[in-house]
């Protein structure tokens, strides 16, 4: 279809951002998925700038009452709904269009160029600000010992340890600038994070891809989900925790399980085989792994 360089293009190329912004924003997202995180919650016209959840009170054994004795004393599982909140937090992205860009440039690939600045911008900032959450919240670490930025944070958790909520899903409005004779779009979403149980989270520190600091390994990935196994922690749909790890504990992960480094390569298991040609596990001792290249350091 071809288009003109006039105001029909400008409103053609606005109705398209506008239709396509969510969907780009979502595939570049990461922590927005109900397999890492299962409370997703979507609470726009709503009104109010947080989300309130209850989260219950679970008793820690099992509950034995005596006869004419206090039901409530033996098994206390009281909702508090101040445990958990999510206040949101508006997260913006801007692209400039020159008239001489519309002019010039192929019309999709003005298009998708602009939804890739502006879904790209929001989805990195949500991210951004589910991990630091999680370096924020889980305070157990399993991996090696290190406070700076030699060493990255990846997660190994449950996805009933967080929620998510939105209050604006990506929103795009354009106007035209007659004395820049530019087009400027401006995206927003409100969003935001909270942890409803820091047990059923853990860290593992490792050192910074290309670091000379110590790594982490598969047997931090294995310590942090027999602790979340010794605290009850949901595993996902999949049977399986969630970890969320940066390319150097990936790098680790894979040169102890294909035995990369060594003066010989010998007969690997299944997982191994996948290392070595995939360069990737993506399911280790109970945990389904996604690589994340915002994840925060432990300074």
């Amino acid at each position: 279809m071809a288009y003109s360089t006039g105001s029909d293009t400008i409103a053609q190329m606005y109705a398209d951002i506008v239709q396509d912004l969510v969907p780009y924003y979502l595939d570049k997202t990461l922590l927005q998925n109900s397999a890492i995180i299962r409370m997703q919650l979507n609470v726009e016209g709503q009104g109010g700038g947080q989300i309130r959840i209850p989260v219950a009170n679970l008793p820690t054994g099992a509950a034995t009452v005596a006869e004419g004795a206090s039901i409530l004393a033996a098994s206390n599982s009281n909702l508090t709904p101040t445990a958990a909140n999510i206040v949101f937090a508006k997260r913006g992205s801007a692209s400039d269009i020159t008239q001489e860009a519309v002019e010039d440039g192929l019309f999709d690939n003005v298009v998708g160029s602009t939804l890739d600045r502006l879904s790209g911008v929001l989805a990195t900032s949500t991210d951004s600000a589910g991990t630091a959450q999680m370096k924020t919240s889980f305070t157990n670490n399993d991996g090696v010992t290190g406070a700076n930025a030699d060493f990255t944070q990846s997660f190994i958790m449950s996805p009933d340890a967080m929620a998510f909520g939105s209050t604006r899903t990506p929103t795009v409005n354009t106007w035209f600038n007659p004395n820049l004779d530019l087009h400027e779009f401006r995206a927003t979403t409100r969003n935001g994070f909270t942890v409803l149980d820091d047990r059923f989270g853990r860290t593992i520190k490792s050192a910074v891809l290309g670091g000379t600091e110590a790594e982490a390994n598969v047997q931090a990935v294995a310590q942090s989900v027999a602790h979340l196994r010794s605290v009850n922690a949901p595993v996902g749909a999949d049977g399986n925790y969630v970890g969320v790890i940066d390319a150097g504990l990936e790098l680790s992960i894979n040169k102890q399980i294909s035995g990369v480094g060594g003066a010989t390569i010998g007969a690997l298991s299944d997982i191994g085989n996948n290392a070595l040609r995939n360069a990737f596990a993506s399911v280790l001792a109970g945990c389904t792994l996604y690589r994340s290249n915002l994840l925060p350091d432990a300074s």
